[in-house]
């Protein structure tokens, strides 16, 4: 006969405070998650780079008009067509588009709740969730473009999405393996494919680590299962074949609908650049490597630290002397975050010790890879680490919390609050006393750098007072003497919408949200016009076009260089001069604002038009 489970009185207020404190918590996490919004409010953006991109193509799109033939991108086709979808239902605009990415930001801050909340716990999926509010949601240690709301690439967050989603129906299926979860987790993988190469590879990762999983549990993997995988995984990118195939013979779809991992398997192009060596860390990989395992050696000492100090306290008999103690100890420990740690560049130690539980948490698992309810957490833990790992490995030697960092390495930024919150205090057996000690010691030192950091992007945000552009694309930039480049491309944008005989415009050497202010069409493919776009005879066949659809504006505008070894545009081949050769004896000069703009040392914009009219 089965037990039953008698629910006391002491159960059920116990149950209805931590459901009390739940709902308390998630209100606090709206409440800070409001505030950020509020402060960065129209402040996302970059004037003049890549997000411009982002709000260009999807209009482009939604105008009719065929990705990657008459518009490039780097990456897979998804989200520029799901963007271009938002702009057509409601219309284009830069608040759009923001509003359907607070969307995605949300269901993202949803997705971690319910995956670490099931891996570590409330009070760790409160405290993750925190930081990745205060961190990365709404980041902006400099510039803009790198946060969710208006970010760089939004394969990057949409594929962050996905991915998060792919553990959950992993952790399913390796608890209850059946055809929907393995197709769920199919068609998860198979809109990765179709968004961008590391975050391709990220779900593979995972992938292929709850596929070991399921093999260190002796359990056969069914052929129904396998084929629902592959049939769901397939699926994305069939789709977009069939829609290119109807605009593109049949092999030239395929290639576009596989743009994601095309790119990724000629690499070459794009990481011969010395910014995308810098971006990777290999630069100077040993000095790099030294530098990130010092951070995580010194990060792996404070943890132990933390815990020796927790272990101490415990000990001690009186209450009264043991929480003087706790306090005086947790003032001790803010003090040390506060001063003593370079918060800006913490990153460098998260792939370390991301890499250190991972290996802890496998060989855990080895040494029991039961399955059932008592191993669904472990695993689950181990699957978010793998993610967290693999998010990083386009950071490998370079990991940080700003630029890139916003969505590479928040995984790792907020896997290490929730194990010092929701498991190393039991793991290490402390007592009832020595956990609470342990976590409200681990939250000092998180709380003060989350608030360092948070400060910091927030002292950025308010620099940014430059309207620049109106209504539903207004947003602010920083005034002109701290940077003119968004006062050059509001009057630029300003001035092209008021040109008679508007049409089409090319901006040199890269500047889309002037076409996308303006509303003015490239007439070529390209998007920018330096680096790998430029490179060998890619130049020349960029000027081959322009003869055959020339603009009928062309602005060069001032587009720092510096970081791709160009201190001059125009001024070598494969530089932009074939570009500059042929806009110079086909346009003339009609307006120009500020100084040069092809001198890296002033700020300047000139608007060219066609010589024949």
């Amino acid at each position: 006969m089965s037990r039953l489970k008698v629910s006391t009185p002491q159960s059920r207020s116990a149950a209805w405070l931590v459901r009390r404190g739940e709902v308390l918590g998630l209100a606090a996490l709206a409440g800070l998650t409001g505030f950020f919004l509020a402060t960065s409010w129209r402040r996302w953006p970059e004037p003049l780079i890549d997000f411009g991109r982002e709000l260009y193509l999807p209009w482009r799109l939604s105008n009719g008009a065929v990705l990657y033939r008459d518009a490039d991108d780097f990456y897979g086709p998804l989200s520029q067509y799901l963007n271009a979808g938002v702009f057509r239902l409601f219309g284009p605009g830069l608040m759009t588009l923001a509003a359907a990415n607070l969307v995605i930001l949300a269901a993202i801050l949803a997705s971690i709740y319910m995956l670490f909340r099931r891996a570590w716990g409330i009070g760790a999926a409160m405290v993750s969730c925190a930081v990745f509010v205060s961190v990365f949601g709404f980041s902006a240690f400099y510039g803009g473009n790198y946060n969710f709301v208006t970010p760089y690439s939004h394969e990057a967050t949409h594929g962050f999405l996905a991915c998060l989603l792919l553990v959950t129906f992993l952790a399913r299926w390796l608890d209850r393996p059946t055809v929907a979860c393995a197709a769920g987790a199919g068609c998860l993988f198979g809109l990765t494919a179709v968004l961008k190469p590391e975050i391709m590879l990220s779900a593979g990762l995972v992938t292929c680590a709850a596929i070991l999983l399921n093999r260190m549990r002796s359990r056969p993997l069914p052929v129904a299962q396998a084929a629902a995988w592959v049939a769901t995984a397939a699926l994305p990118t069939a789709v977009f074949w069939a829609y290119f195939s109807a605009h593109l013979p049949a092999k030239e779809a395929l290639g576009f609908a596989s743009r994601a991992w095309i790119n990724a398997a000629a690499t070459t192009r794009f990481t011969s650049d010395s910014i995308q060596t810098a971006f990777l860390g290999l630069d100077k990989p040993w000095a790099h490597l030294v530098e990130h395992g010092i951070a995580t050696l010194v990060a792996v000492a404070l943890i132990g630290g933390l815990v020796a100090i927790a272990m101490s306290v415990e000990r001690i008999a009186r209450s009264s002397v043991r929480t003087l103690a706790g306090v005086l100890l947790a003032g001790g420990t803010t003090w040390l975050a506060l001063d003593r740690i370079d918060w800006l560049h913490v990153g460098r130690c998260l792939l370390g010790l991301a890499l250190i539980y991972l290996a802890y948490g496998l060989v855990s698992i080895v040494r029991n890879p039961g399955a059932g309810a008592d191993a669904s957490r472990p695993t689950l833990r181990w699957l978010i680490a793998v993610l967290a790992v693999a998010m990083m490995s386009r950071m490998i030697l370079n990991g940080r919390v700003i630029q890139f960092g916003f969505y590479q390495a928040a995984l790792a930024g907020i896997l290490v609050p929730a194990v010092l919150v929701g498991e190393l205090p039991e793991r290490i057996g402390l007592g009832r006393r020595g956990r609470a000690i342990l976590v409200v010691l681990a939250v000092a030192v998180i709380g003060t750098g989350t608030t360092r950091l948070a400060i910091q992007s927030q002292n950025n945000l308010r620099r940014k007072t430059y309207e620049v552009g109106k209504g539903i694309d207004r947003f602010y930039s920083y005034p002109p003497q701290i940077d003119a480049t968004g006062e050059l491309v509001d009057l630029v944008s300003e001035e092209l919408r008021e040109m008679p005989g508007r049409r089409t415009l090319v901006v040199l050497p890269e500047g889309e949200m002037i076409n996308y202010l303006a509303r003015l069409p490239s007439p070529v493919a390209p998007f920018f016009f330096f680096s790998a776009a430029t490179r060998g005879d890619l130049e020349q066949d960029i000027v081959g076009d322009l003869r055959k659809h020339p603009p009928d504006w062309i602005v060069i505008i001032s587009r720092s260089l510096r970081d791709y070894g160009i201190y001059r545009y125009g001024q070598r081949p494969g530089e932009g001069q074939q570009i500059l050769d042929w806009a110079s004896s086909n346009y003339r000069v009609i307006s120009s604002i500020g100084g040069d703009p092809l001198d890296v040392d002033e700020r300047g914009a000139v608007i060219l038009a066609r010589s024949d009219r």
